[in-house]
């Protein structure tokens, strides 16, 4: 049997997210002239993800191992050196945990893999007390250290993202997260049956998709929910994203603040979801209030859609991929408010042209079935 290049994927456990989101187009779209191998990191007992059973279908093996912080340095490069020696010859190792792969690049250094790749996918940012940020700043910078001297590729999924992790000195590759565009494309009709699907036949939906943590400010769109409801327009907040209700703090303080507002039925937190494709069908408006974020994937699966979206100002421009669909918006839940209001007031809003749809995305590149020969392109340019 001829020899295929052989590129390890590092990430965590594989639920819904956008980083996930990048690596299952990978695996789906795969060309078969690599082979791949996902190794995903856990903290405690091993814990499956929603997407393994399809990465095990598409031919991929997956390994186990426990994260760095639950072993330290030292002990982490002996399991990842033993996990190896097991699996044979490894190229490519294709980090996706931002500031933790240069830990991974060491131990891939010491594994003797000659190509280590971190992928930053977070314009990385802190949000809490100024000492907290002061420490985890400190954290970060040691971290770039690790990242700089073993990674030998440096990739992101936007520049702001890049230049967060990488030192500027480093050869830049901005490769931008991507979806199956035909897998979203959708029209009124489409709507109407999904809504059914999840309950909320007849309902004015906003929503979002991402986990549940502070970065993304949710607390932003039930204030602004509240200010609709209170004005008599009757508006249904759906998010899909991983979290925990009874270990988050933030998901308690979210529970208070829709009880404190008077909006509980009408707030949904529906948990992780294989089937974003289809769900986020429903929304008529796409919310993403975040502080930051590095890309900001779900942002182009709404327009992939066809869903009118509001992002904050914390989302990288490079996600409006030019359909008329998208405005960013300072962090004023009466702003959002209004503007949301105006969406569903318009009953002038048309279905996208699918073509133009397609269109748009192989144009920036956030169309698999496009862009992931380019990726495997990139990978066998570094070993020739």
């Amino acid at each position: 049997m001829q020899y295929k290049t052989t590129v390890l994927i590092a990430n965590g456990i594989m639920n819904a997210g956008g980083t996930e989101t990048l690596v299952m187009e990978i695996l789906r779209h795969q060309t078969g002239r690599i082979r791949y191998i996902l190794m995903v990191h856990y903290q405690g007992e091993i814990q499956r993800g929603i997407f393994d059973d399809e990465i095990r279908s598409l031919g991929v093996e997956i390994v186990y191992i426990p994260s760095v912080g639950s072993l330290g340095i030292n002990e982490y490069c002996r399991k990842f050196k033993c996990m190896v020696d097991k699996i044979g010859k490894i190229d490519i190792i294709h980090s996706h945990l931002n500031a933790n792969s240069g830990i991974i690049c060491k131990a891939a250094k010491m594994a003797g893999i000659p190509y280590r790749i971190s992928h930053c996918h977070a314009d990385i940012r802190f949000r809490g007390n100024r000492a907290n940020n002061l420490k985890e700043e400190v954290k970060l910078q040691v971290l770039r250290i690790f990242v700089n001297k073993y990674s030998n590729h440096y990739w992101a999924c936007s520049h702001e993202a890049w230049k967060r992790l990488f030192y500027f000195w480093k050869k830049e590759v901005v490769v931008p997260n991507m979806i199956d565009v035909q897998k979203y494309l959708s029209t009124s009709k489409h709507k109407q049956e999904v809504k059914a699907t999840i309950g909320m036949k007849g309902k004015f939906v906003v929503g979002s998709v991402g986990r549940v943590a502070r970065i993304k400010n949710y607390e932003l769109i039930l204030k602004a929910i509240a200010i609709l409801n209170k004005q008599g327009c009757e508006t249904h907040f759906v998010c899909y994203g991983r979290f925990d209700a009874q270990k988050d703090a933030y998901c308690k303080e979210l529970q208070q603040l829709s009880d404190s507002l008077g909006i509980t039925d009408k707030v949904h937190f529906k948990g992780n979801t294989i089937n974003v494709t289809h769900d986020i069908k429903a929304f008529d408006v796409f919310l993403m209030p975040s502080i930051t974020e590095g890309f900001g994937m779900a942002a182009i699966e709404a327009q992939a859609a066809g869903i009118p979206t509001l992002l904050s100002i914390g989302i990288p421009r490079i996600v409006d991929v030019g359909l008329g669909l998208v405005k960013f918006m300072p962090f004023d839940p009466k702003g959002w408010a209004n503007e949301i209001l105006k969406i569903q007031a318009c009953s002038t809003v048309q279905d996208v042209f699918h073509e133009d749809i397609i269109v748009a995305f192989d144009k920036r590149g956030y169309n698999s079935a496009s862009m992931v020969r380019v990726i495997e392109d990139k990978y066998l340019e570094m070993i020739h």
